[in-house]
This record gives structure tokens, sequence and C-alpha cells, in this order.
């Protein structure tokens, strides 16, 4: 993973470099913006991919350690459901239409 790292870090160099050296030309500027949105983009899929390494490393290890105790089931919930005034308790009827 490392490797990658650095592979994103040197491609946002050289697109940093290219827009440096040659930054009034239109090909370049687009050349090193693409680059360095391909580093960035790179990046951050790094970090999610280390994210999810560590929760599958967690997940093993709680998988080795043993079963857990049993989990008490959640309490009923003591909130009446609400229908926001679009139930049928809350509908009036509506005055008739005048003819038209």
């Amino acid at each position: 993973m490392k490797r990658f790292a650095v592979f994103y870090i040197a491609v946002a160099a050289v697109g940093a470099i290219a827009l440096f050296l040659v930054g009034r030309s239109t090909t370049a500027t687009a050349f090193a913006i693409a680059l360095i949105g391909c580093a960035a983009v790179g990046a951050v899929s790094l970090a999610f991919l280390s994210v999810g390494e560590a929760e599958d490393r967690e997940r093993a290890e709680a998988a080795d350690a043993g079963p857990e105790r049993a989990e008490e089931p959640p309490p009923a919930d003591p909130h009446p459901p609400r229908t926001l005034g679009l139930g049928r308790d809350r509908r009036h009827s509506r005055p008739p239409r005048r003819p038209g």
C-alpha cells in the first residue's frame, strides 16, 4: 500500500511540475490538472482501502476471540407512531365545490 501512496505522490508532483514549468500552455494545464485529480482520487481510494482493511482485521480478531455473550433485544419503542398530519385521524372533509 505504501507503493501506491508513493506512486500517487509522484503523479501529483509530476502534475505540479508540469503546471509550474509550462503554465501558459492550455494543454499542459489540462494535463497537470488531470494528473493532480487522478492523484487525489487515488489518495482518497487508499484512505478507504485502509479503513476497510482495518475493519476486516477487527472482525477477524473478534471472530477468533470466541463467541460473545448474547445481546439483549432492544426495548420496544415507547413513542407511538406519528402520522405527521397525513393519517386518517387528521384528515377532515373538504367543503363542497361551488358550481361553476
